[in-house]
């Protein structure tokens, strides 16, 4: 279980976790303005994607608060209220009305029941933490790939001689890699390429890397060998590969992907007969999910501008706007959707692109998005 935000922000939930998200809000530029999450027990991991200056992410449990000024980090609440949080990237404060200290990556510190407040030392290990695993795994397939491209995959539980398959699209070119993250026993990953390859591994923490990759859908299985008891254990599949950040169209193999620039979404509004005119246009940077756009121009003889999310939802395209102005007046974000309908002819929060959208990502301020063909 878990809970994702529209810029790729995802809170995960261990089993027997209760979390309540209080607030989430947007700026008028689109990016995470701040977060609210309520835990009262269990154990979540969260990748924040961005936080601008200004913009506040908290996790509120009994004994303190974790306010995040990084990207990476765990909070685990005991039955007792005990509060611990772990940080792998960036920072985070433990405060309370006792006092407070900052954990910087590879750190942890505990918020105890009764308000005190440990200091921050090196993460220790625990046998019982179910996200080590898909750490790791996303870890080894980060280096020397493009961020947005990975995709994570969470099998059930796998018992012994039981097998899961995923799959990864890709358009070819440069490299692929898969890496599956466990906790124990034995478990086996196989990638099979679209050019008949076959490459398997086993170990603690199996990775597997394909040079030159070919253009088509990647197939990845998890096997269970040994060890993993009457309960199972649940794999954890990361997948990611190296892509140039620049225009593209490519399908191949039934692959697709695409890289639209600025410049590239103004051609197309223009060829699409829609009645803007003087349109300027950006888009984020960098972003590892979904992408913020923003734009002006002069539509049906208004002046206008505006920001929006988008992201990718269920194989298509969600744009989610969050401002708008005409002749410098504010506009509703729901006029803002309806004008984007009237435009565009469809809904904008279930946009079809004729194919099946797996990832969207900025890189560079190109928006990229991979999938595959119906």
């Amino acid at each position: 279980a878990g809970i994702t935000l529209p810029d790729g922000t995802l809170t995960r939930l261990a089993k027997g976790t209760t979390v309540t998200l209080d607030s989430a809000h947007f700026t008028k530029s689109g990016n995470l303005h701040d977060v609210s999450l309520t835990q009262q027990v269990g154990r979540i991991f969260t990748n924040v994607q961005h936080l601008v200056s200004g913009a506040s992410f908290d996790v509120h449990g009994k004994a303190a608060t974790a306010s995040v000024r990084g990207t990476k980090f765990e909070v685990l609440i005991d039955a007792k209220g005990n509060m611990t949080v772990k940080v792998f990237a960036g920072t985070v404060i433990l405060h309370n009305s006792s006092g407070s200290v900052t954990i910087n990556a590879g750190q942890q510190a505990t918020a105890n029941a009764d308000g005190t407040i440990s200091a921050a030392g090196p993460i220790q290990p625990d046998p019982n933490d179910p996200f080590g695993p898909s750490l790791d795994a996303s870890n080894a397939v980060s280096a020397g790939t493009t961020p947005g491209t990975e995709q994570d995959f969470i099998g059930a539980s796998l018992h012994n001689g039981e097998h899961q398959v995923f799959t990864y699209s890709y358009a070819g070119g440069n490299l692929v890699r898969a890496a599956l993250g466990y906790p124990g026993s034995s478990m086996k990953l196989t990638v099979k390429t679209p050019d008949n390859q076959k490459l398997e591994k086993t170990g603690k923490l199996p990775v597997i890397e394909i040079k030159n990759a070919a253009a088509g859908i990647y197939t990845i299985q998890v096997d269970g060998v040994s060890g993993l008891g009457t309960n199972g254990e649940e794999p954890f599949v990361a997948v990611a590969s190296l892509e140039s950040c620049g225009s593209a169209d490519i399908e191949q193999n039934g692959a697709v992907h695409r890289g639209y620039s600025a410049q590239d979404l103004i051609a197309a509004v223009q060829q699409s007969g829609v009645s803007v005119s003087n349109l300027k246009l950006t888009i984020s940077e960098n972003s590892a999910a979904g992408a913020i756009i923003t734009a002006s121009g002069t539509y049906d003889g208004a002046g206008w501008s505006g920001s929006v999310v988008l992201v990718a939802h269920n194989g298509v395209f969600d744009i989610m706007p969050t401002s708008g102005t005409v002749f410098g007046m504010n506009v509703p974000a729901q006029q803002v959707v309806q004008q984007i309908a009237a435009a565009i002819g469809q809904d904008p929060s279930n946009v079809n692109p004729g194919f099946t959208i797996d990832r969207l990502f900025t890189c560079n301020s190109v928006m990229m998005v991979d999938g595959r063909a119906v």
